[in-house]
């Protein structure tokens, strides 16, 4: 039996990154524990809940719509409350309120685990002063991906200053989590089956400030957890990247050889405009020492481009890196122009077709790359983690290697493998595409 009542059964949509994931997971995992029911048409729930961006324009276009759809919804259906929540409800709260009659509930990012009571409070506006999210225990999830792995958000928020960013405005500065909750978080999910942990953070590498040990020192800790296989670090800044943290990617175990570095660029002279604490030699030295350390590590990086200023020598600079450094994985932003950032103020803003233009370009670059790093796979053996059924084939499972990161790198496609999720089964990769390949089970292989 529900604690409220009228509110039996809940939809929650979101959006953005994966921070945001586990913070919809907390808040889906306290109104289980209440009795609440999650389901997965909004037009049989009593409570819509959609989880906000607001990081990019187009993500708040996005946030927007969605909430919109789940107004008409309500309208609709038999759902009695509308709650916004996440980045832009921190950001434009007031906004929300006055244009989206509909929303019954606005919950910024610090107060996540207020969700659950604010349902029925007729305060419509829930905001703190500490505006992220970094509970000292471990909160209850319901994990809504594959059961194979999880989140596991370490720190939010950033003390950074680059020049393009909404998230020190948005969440605040940086804070760590104490480990003991983060491991017993960890524990909680092995038990749930997770085999992989992604942690996560705005800067992985700014863990327990001051001194840097402090990640080694969870990392030590999140190794001994039972049932945990995989341990992947995402979104290291390149300039917090210590010889130490290299040398244990290197090292073995738990932690896989995979860094995930969002270098922004390859030009002086934009970094300097985006107040990266990097240079084009400095990253030169940072891939050469994370070889040296871990020469078989899977390197992931972002960049941004057309970024105000950006000539075209720039652009050329940064393609001409892009086909030297050979990157594993890569992603490319157009860039956003953002008026609460400096950048958005620049004078020398680029035509926005542009920007999609040379972000095009880049990818159009990576693709050969990815494909000939893939193909270089074919006929070896590898450990494939099954996530589930492919996104377009239901008869078809998936899972990754261990330099396959989840959402953002390709799959693999297990063929003659009916067996369960959230195992590791050794294959032989078969084939290869642009950035997914195919495998089949050993035990498949005459």
């Amino acid at each position: 039996m529900a604690t409220y009542p009228s509110l039996d059964t809940f939809y929650i949509i979101s959006l953005g990154c994966p921070k945001n994931r586990v913070d919809a997971e907390v808040v889906t995992g306290r109104l289980v524990q209440l009795g609440m029911t999650p389901v997965s048409d909004p037009g049989n729930a009593d409570v819509l809940i959609v989880n906000t961006c607001g990081f990019l324009e187009a993500a708040r276009e996005e946030s927007v719509d969605t909430l919109l759809a789940m107004a008409e919804w309500k309208n609709k259906g038999r759902a009695k409350r509308l709650v916004a929540m996440g980045c832009m409800a921190q950001q434009v709260a007031d906004e929300i309120r006055k244009l989206l009659p509909e929303v019954d509930l606005i919950v910024g990012t610090g107060m996540i685990d207020a969700v659950a009571d604010a349902l029925e409070s007729p305060t419509k506006i829930w905001l703190s002063e500490e505006r992220s999210y970094t509970p000292d225990y471990a909160p209850a999830r319901v994990l809504s991906l594959s059961s194979a792995f999880a989140y596991l958000k370490v720190a939010d928020g950033c003390d950074r200053h680059c020049t393009f960013c909404t998230i020190p405005n948005i969440k605040g500065p940086y804070r760590s989590r104490p480990i003991d909750a983060i491991v017993q978080e960890a524990r909680n999910l092995a038990q749930q089956g997770v085999r992989e942990l992604v942690l996560v953070a705005q800067d992985l590498t700014q863990f327990g400030r001051p001194g840097r040990r402090h990640l080694l020192t969870l990392l030590d800790r999140l190794e001994e957890v039972d049932g945990i296989d995989w341990i992947r670090l995402m979104y290291l800044y390149p300039e917090g990247l210590s010889d130490p943290i290299l040398r244990r990617l290197g090292a073995g175990g738990k932690v896989l050889p995979y860094m995930d570095i969002p270098l922004q660029h390859a030009s002086d002279k934009v970094l300097r405009r985006m107040k990266r604490a990097t240079s084009r030699k400095t990253i030169d030295r940072l891939l050469d020492r994370a070889r040296k350390y871990c020469p078989d590590i899977t390197v992931r990086t972002t960049f941004i481009v057309g970024f105000p200023g950006e000539t075209v020598a720039d652009f050329d600079q940064l393609c001409a890196f892009v086909e030297q450094t050979r990157f594993h994985r890569l992603g490319v932003f157009a860039y956003s122009q953002e008026m609460d950032t400096p950048s958005g103020h620049f004078a020398d803003q680029i035509d926005p077709e542009e920007r999609e233009r040379r972000k095009d370009l880049i990818m159009e670059l990576q693709q050969p790359i990815s494909l000939a790093h893939n193909q270089e796979l074919v006929g070896k053996d590898f450990p494939v983690l099954i996530d589930g059924s492919a996104p377009d084939h239901d008869w078809v499972r998936v899972g990754r290697l261990p330099s396959q990161a989840p959402e953002v790198d390709g799959m693999v496609y297990t063929e003659l493998y009916d067996g369960p999720d959230g195992i590791i089964v050794p294959c032989r990769i078969m084939d290869a595409g642009d950035y997914d390949v195919v495998a089949r089970p050993l035990s498949e292989i005459d």
